[in-house]
């Protein structure tokens, strides 16, 4: 049982490796955030909510941080321009190379980048001041060796700005249809497939984790992490059998005004990316 859990892990983390080495996707992972888009909207505002506290954070300016996942370099180079050393991971080495080109322009920024994995950081106990982690612990089969690596190269009382898909968003709890639409064809695909077809497929479908809240407090808890804040952004689009209702427009405009209200909880329980700024407590 435990070679099968540690063969799908792999083969999840090398589907996820050859996705987003893919030229498409790195281009796509460049250009998201200045899109005009609902996603663009939404990543760029998540963007921002990390950037917010990481000025509100009081670090000096010879702080070290380490962006996890860092995709293209596009959140790495904001911090860069803030003044702070960033060091930038990702488990693909062709987003590495991206990164550095888009960073290392004209040697403008303190940036270092690395390929390596987040669940075997490759870095000494107790180097960072803060851990940037927004969006990738999705693309996990478990979070929790991830949490307990980040929280290793954390400096006790270091900060990490941890983001996470809600299993239990707005649009997901709306569109009821999905799930029975999904429930039905689970039940169809059942009585005409074979048990070795359907363990086939079920072994090669890679899904984006989405997170029950309470569940990943926990898993915080057991890493020893306590919470600062917590806040949420992407309201939406709300669909209905998976195709969106309203024009984005008007679907952007529904995530603005809902995120006007996410500090009320039961608002921000409903929002899809949720963020988390956390401490370190404990020693080493």
């Amino acid at each position: 049982m435990f070679l099968k859990e540690k063969s799908e892990k792999l083969k999840k983390k090398e589907y996820f490796h050859k996705l987003f080495s893919n030229r498409t996707n790195i281009d796509y992972w460049e250009s998201v955030y200045n899109r005009q888009d609902f996603l663009g909207v939404c990543y760029r505002r998540r963007m921002y909510q990390a950037l917010s506290w990481l000025g509100n954070s009081n670090l000096s300016e010879n702080s070290k941080i380490l962006d996890v996942g860092c995709g293209a370099g596009m959140i790495a180079k904001e911090v860069a321009n803030r003044g702070y050393e960033i060091w930038g991971m990702d488990y693909s080495y062709n987003m590495i190379r991206k990164a550095k080109t888009i960073c290392n322009v004209n040697m403008k920024f303190d940036t270092n980048f690395l390929q390596g994995d987040i669940e075997s950081l490759p870095f000494k106990d107790s180097v960072f001041d803060m851990v940037l982690c927004l969006g990738v612990i999705t693309y996990l089969k478990s979070e929790q060796k991830a949490l307990q690596e980040m929280s290793r190269i954390l400096k006790p009382g270091g900060t990490m700005i941890l983001s996470i898909l809600n299993k239990f968003s707005l649009a997901k709890c709306l569109d009821i249809s999905v799930l029975v639409k999904r429930r039905l064809q689970r039940i169809a695909g059942n009585r005409i497939v074979s048990w070795q077809k359907r363990a086939e497929i079920e072994e090669n479908r890679f899904v984006i984790k989405s997170y029950f809240i309470p569940s990943l407090r926990n898993a915080l808890r057991t890493a020893r992490f306590t919470e600062l804040a917590c806040t949420t952004v992407q309201y939406g689009p709300l669909t209905f059998f998976g195709r969106n209702i309203f024009p984005e427009g008007i679907s952007i405009n529904i995530t603005t005004f809902l995120e006007k209200f996410s500090n009320v909880p039961v608002i921000r329980s409903l929002g899809n990316m949720c963020l988390f700024r956390l401490r370190k407590v404990g020693g080493k």
